[in-house]
């Protein structure tokens, strides 16, 4: 034994105490002291364990869920040209340059008949009334049961319909108000206004509403019958349909169904 070893041997054989140099003993203290258990440690690593399992299954659903969702979606879109497209009920549809349609393709056939579109696409609809159609686009919404109509949402902000037959119900994203479109007549709705502007009206007289509010009324019978009407209580809405009347019966049946006054403003 060397001079170094006999040393070390003598300085701890000279200072060496029962459990003083325990390390197990130690490690227990320091276990206690900071509140630190077997049972913590198992449960601690079990919710390592757990997390990292569940985000790992979690991941997995949502792949799977998004490429079911990609998987469901049929998309048409016209670039540099026009595209004519049959839809599953043979509705027809004419996608003008830089425009595009979709829709689910399962739930069209059985169910809905929903499609939403971006800028300025023509629609020929196949009457079903067990199923209206309903056409999305980013700042207006159409229902129909069969008609021919175009809209045109190519300029930012705004949205044209014009119905070339039948009738559709149109009304802006977000807002209760609809309107009755027949045919000849082009709306033109923008975005922030919540009043709809219409551009030509039927040239045949006839009037279809539909829960519309009464200013909306009297405002497109002023238009087609050259005069400014006024009512007491514009806020009312009206259901109704007026074909080939005057302009005071039209006014005497709404003034009887809603009770109001309405006046020809000179």
């Amino acid at each position: 034994m060397g001079n170094l070893e006999e040393k070390c041997l003598r300085f701890v054989l000279h200072y060496y105490q029962k459990n003083k140099l325990d390390t197990q003993k130690a490690l227990k203290d320091f276990k206690d002291k900071h509140q630190i258990s077997e049972c913590n440690k198992n449960i601690a690593r079990f919710w390592w364990v757990f997390t990292g399992v569940a985000a790992a299954i979690f991941i997995v659903l949502f792949i799977q869920y998004q490429f079911y969702e990609e998987k469901e979606w049929t998309e048409v879109t016209a670039d540099s040209h026009s595209v004519v497209y049959l839809l599953p009920d043979s509705s027809s549809v004419i996608l003008f340059p830089h425009s595009s349609i979709r829709f689910y393709s399962e739930s069209y056939r059985l169910s809905c008949r929903e499609v939403q579109m971006r800028g300025r696409v023509s629609f020929s609809v196949k009457h079903d009334i067990s199923r209206p159609f309903t056409v999305k686009g980013e700042l207006s919404q159409v229902k129909v049961l069969g008609t021919c109509f175009t809209i045109d949402e190519s300029r930012i902000d705004t949205a044209f319909i014009r119905v070339d037959s039948g009738k559709v119900q149109f009304s802006i994203i977000g807002q209760p108000d609809t309107l009755i479109l027949t045919e000849g007549m082009t709306v033109e709705a923008v975005k922030g206004q919540h009043k709809l502007q219409v551009m030509k009206r039927s040239m045949t007289g006839n009037f279809i509403f539909d829960n519309t509010p009464l200013s909306v009324v009297l405002d497109e019978l002023s238009r087609y019958y050259k005069v400014r009407l006024a009512v007491d209580y514009p806020n009312k809405r009206l259901t109704a349909n007026f074909r080939s009347k005057s302009l005071d019966e039209i006014i005497e049946i709404i003034e009887k169904v809603l009770n109001v006054n309405i006046e020809k403003v000179r």
